[in-house]
C-alpha cells in the first residue's frame, strides 16, 4: 500500500478566504520517485496576510506571477 503526503503554503489562515501559494505531494513508498511541486497564482489577489505569505518565502509580486490554479491542478492530475 502507498500513502500520499501533501503539504501546502497559503497567504492566510482560512481556506476559501485566502489563497494557496504552493503545494507539494509525494507518494510515500521506497524510492520516492513520484513527487509533484506546483505554485498557484492567487484567486483573491487583493486578499493576503503579509505574515502568512512570508512563511512561503515568496513576495506578493512573485505570487501574482505564478500559474493559474486550474493549470497547476491539471498538471498535478496528469
Amino acid at each position: 500500500m502507498s500513502y500520499i503526503s501533501v503539504d501546502i503554503e497559503a497567504d492566510g489562515q482560512c481556506p476559501g478566504l485566502y489563497n494557496m501559494v504552493c503545494f507539494g505531494a509525494v507518494v510515500v513508498r521506497p524510492g520516492l520517485k513520484d513527487t509533484f511541486y506546483g505554485e498557484t497564482a492567487p484567486v483573491f489577489p487583493d486578499k493576503w496576510d503579509p505574515e502568512a505569505l512570508a512563511v512561503s518565502g515568496f513576495t506578493h509580486e512573485q505570487h501574482l506571477a505564478f500559474a493559474q490554479p486550474e493549470e497547476t491542478m491539471r498538471n498535478f492530475a496528469a
